[in-house]
C-alpha cells in the first residue's frame, strides 16, 4: 500500500464553475458524436480537430479550446461531457483501496449497481470550495454515459 496524498472529494464539498478558462479549456478533450451534435446546435458549421488516430478533439488553431473567448467558455451550456465533469474524475473505490492504507471517513462514496466510486479532483481549479454542494451522483451518471470513449481525460 502507498501512503499518498490524493485529492479525493469529501462529503459536502462545494464547487462552482467560475468560467475562468484557466485549465479545463487547455485539455483538448476527446468528444463523441453526441457532444458534436450538442455543439452544432449553436455552431452548425463547427468541425472538430481530428487526430491521426481518428479521434475528434476540441482544439483550435492556437492549441486550446476554440470556444474560449476572452477567457470565457462561449458554449458553457452545451459543452462536452468531459468538460462538464471537470475538475472531477470518478474512479472505482477498489482502485483507491489498493492505493491508500486508509480511506478518510468523510470521502464521498457513490454507489452504482455493484460498484462504488470516489472522485479525484484538480486542486488547482479556482471553483473548488465555492458555490453549491456537488451532485456526485449526477456527475457519475454523466461519466458512465460517456465512458465508452473517455479513456484518460485528465
Amino acid at each position: 500500500m502507498l501512503t499518498v496524498d490524493l485529492p479525493v472529494a469529501r462529503r459536502g464539498m462545494l464547487f462552482k464553475c467560475k468560467l475562468c478558462g484557466q485549465k479545463c479549456c487547455n485539455m483538448n478533450p476527446e468528444i463523441d458524436k453526441e457532444d458534436l451534435e450538442r455543439i452544432r446546435k449553436i455552431f452548425p458549421s463547427f468541425k472538430p480537430y481530428v487526430s491521426p488516430e481518428g479521434k475528434m478533439l476540441l482544439m483550435g488553431e492556437k492549441g486550446y479550446c476554440p470556444f474560449l473567448k476572452n477567457g470565457l467558455c462561449i458554449i458553457h451550456e452545451y459543452k462536452p461531457v468531459i468538460c462538464q465533469l471537470y475538475p472531477f474524475y470518478p474512479i472505482e473505490k477498489k482502485i483507491l483501496d489498493n492505493l491508500l492504507e486508509e480511506i478518510p471517513e468523510d470521502v464521498e462514496i457513490v454507489g452504482y449497481g455493484l460498484e462504488e466510486y470516489v472522485f479525484l479532483f484538480d486542486e488547482k481549479c479556482p471553483g473548488i470550495g465555492e458555490g453549491e454542494p456537488i451532485d456526485f451522483m449526477g456527475l457519475l451518471n454523466k461519466f458512465l454515459q460517456a465512458k465508452h470513449f473517455l479513456k484518460n481525460p485528465l
